[in-house]
């Protein structure tokens, strides 16, 4: 036995950011000012010896040469840890920041990167926790031996993610190895009647859709990523309404039903007749806090149909076409406006030195603070939906310019296009006010806007009530730059945001990429800087010159 010294006596939380804990019950006041749970103390008396008769055996069979060698190695170690940066590829080091190195002990160097990678998704991606969790139904089809193929989509996608934060070359190929089994695996499943319409393979396709997302190095990833999308897609039509009867069935449907709804918009495509009666099903059931969402998609299907008329030529009236659009465009915002308050989001403003914000970190002169990740998510695409319809609108306008049309008269036109035009730039600037929840960019550190968000008034969306959250607003997590992606893309390439404002956004994405390990934001991000329309994106035509990052 081995006394080690004095352990802290102080919570979890306080122990990692070492901060002074007052070690209150039934939680401390540095956990009630931050508005965090607190996870309680240990008990001292368990901590002051630990055995080390394995360690002392293991010490003496070592040779006396590698003894000597022994401190100048882990020297080396910790001070390569200390830097947040790792020489070799293949150490085991910290994952991307220096305040989560700080209280990483040397023995951390010992785990297998297959772990620390899991640990990563796990902790960013499954999780609870006072924002809600992202992919939670991975936790219980992970823990059925059953599914193999998901085990191997979930290492792949995590080995991935912690490759690029890493830049680790023989991490990345561990990652695609998995990547190739859980491919093997799920592709062996899909002939199976049954295995076919389990959760676990659902869960794996989605997987290696994200894992196409995580790898992307140039334009050929977007024909991977609509084929895993389709395959998703077809598993839940031949899956039925059965898999709505359990809770990482339905927790699948819905996340996919918004990928799936909004690629077929940019693909402009008509919407799946079996997705539509499914999100029918659902509402019958569904708690009602939750019923927003499937509100939501009823009124996107309608969207999509109407764009896949629009390009058909199936609606070519304009005044159809403009009367279509801002009726769809009011029924979202009706329904928006009486959404429960678990789903509201809270409006902070920036203190303002000599007439500018005291910060660059976000965009405007104020930010969003939601009360989860999936209501981030979707008040996002509930925007980027909008944003579409406003484009549709002007575009329509557009072409009545040079046509005999006098259905909608001149002045008519000029104020339809006014309004437009403003209702997007509000749009696009409360996409970018959701920036700083997401991705906790500069907020944590600057001490003049914590104090703000703590003793501003915060507003409302709906009704004017004020609507205080009860959680730590600024705690990034890699669902949330996964979420924030496609909003960003859509609201730099829709027209309405200037060169200044398209820079900024594509330093966020450069941000996810490189801090959350998605590549896919470093590919959006050189496409606004090439100045590609996000439409484009998804086209053959833009696919079939690939580029490179």
């Amino acid at each position: 036995m081995v006394y080690r010294g004095k352990p802290s006596a102080a919570c979890e939380r306080c122990r990692q950011r070492r901060l002074r804990c007052d070690h209150r019950q039934p939680s401390c006041t540095q956990c009630l000012r931050a508005e965090v749970n607190c996870l309680g103390y240990r008990n001292l008396l368990d901590l002051n010896f630990q055995d080390q008769s394995n360690d002392v055996i293991r010490n003496y069979k070592v040779p006396a040469r590698k003894r000597r060698l022994g401190p100048t190695r882990i020297v080396k170690s910790q001070t390569l840890v200390s830097n947040g940066v790792s020489e070799d590829p293949t150490d085991h080091g910290p994952l991307c920041s220096d305040k989560a190195t700080a209280t990483i002990p040397t023995a951390a160097l010992a785990y297998p990167v297959e772990e620390i990678a899991r640990s990563y998704l796990y902790v960013n991606y499954m999780t609870g926790g006072p924002r809600c969790s992202y992919m939670s139904y991975l936790l219980p089809l992970m823990e059925d031996s059953q599914n193999s193929a998901i085990n191997a989509a979930v290492n792949a996608v995590a080995l991935a993610a912690l490759s690029n934060i890493r830049l680790s070359p023989n991490t990345m190929l561990k990652a695609q190895k998995e990547y190739t089994t859980a491919l093997s695996k799920t592709n062996l499943a899909l002939k199976d009647p049954v295995l076919c319409k389990t959760d676990g393979i659902l869960a794996a396709v989605v997987m290696l859709g994200i894992f196409e997302v995580m790898t992307c190095t140039d334009g050929s990833f977007i024909d991977r990523w609509v084929h895993h999308m389709e395959g998703a897609t077809r598993l839940i039509e031949i899956r039925g309404s059965e898999q709505l009867s359990r809770q990482e069935g339905l927790d699948l449907f819905t996340q996919l039903r918004g990928q799936v709804s909004l690629s077929r918009i940019y693909q402009e495509r008509y919407s799946s007749p079996v997705f539509n009666k499914l999100t029918e099903r659902i509402q019958r059931d569904q708690n009602p806090n939750d019923r927003v969402l499937d509100q939501l998609a009823t009124i996107v299907t309608r969207l999509t149909d109407f764009c896949a008329n629009v390009t058909r030529r199936h609606i070519v009236g304009p005044t159809e076409i403009i009367r279509t659009a801002l009726k769809l465009d009011a029924e979202l915002v009706s329904l928006m406006i009486g959404v429960p308050p678990s789903w509201r989001y809270t409006i902070v403003n920036i203190p303002v030195f000599e007439g500018k914000p005291i910060t660059k970190a976000v965009w405007g002169d104020s930010y969003h603070i939601y009360q989860s990740i999936p209501a981030s998510s979707m008040w996002n695409n509930y925007r980027s939906i909008r944003i579409i319809i406003q484009e549709l609108i002007i575009d329509t306008l557009k072409d009545l310019e040079d046509s005999e049309n006098d259905d909608i008269g001149l002045s008519q036109r000029s104020s339809l296009a006014c309004q437009a035009s403003q209702t997007a730039l509000q749009l696009v600037d409360d996409i970018c006010a959701s920036v700083p929840y997401n991705l906790d960019i500069g907020i944590e550190d600057d001490t003049r806007l914590k104090d703000s968000a703590l003793k501003a008034t915060h507003t409302s969306t709906c009704h004017g009530v004020d609507v205080v959250s009860t959680l730590s607003p600024f705690q990034a997590s890699g669902a949330g730059g996964l979420t924030i992606m496609w909003p960003l893309l859509v609201a730099a390439n829709s027209g309405f945001a200037c060169d200044d404002l398209r820079k900024w956004i594509a330093n966020c994405l450069d941000k996810i990429g490189h801090s959350m390990g998605i590549n896919q934001a470093l590919a959006m991000s050189k496409l606004i800087q090439d100045g590609v329309r996000s439409r484009a994106f998804l086209t053959p035509e833009y696919r079939s010159h690939p580029y490179k990052l």
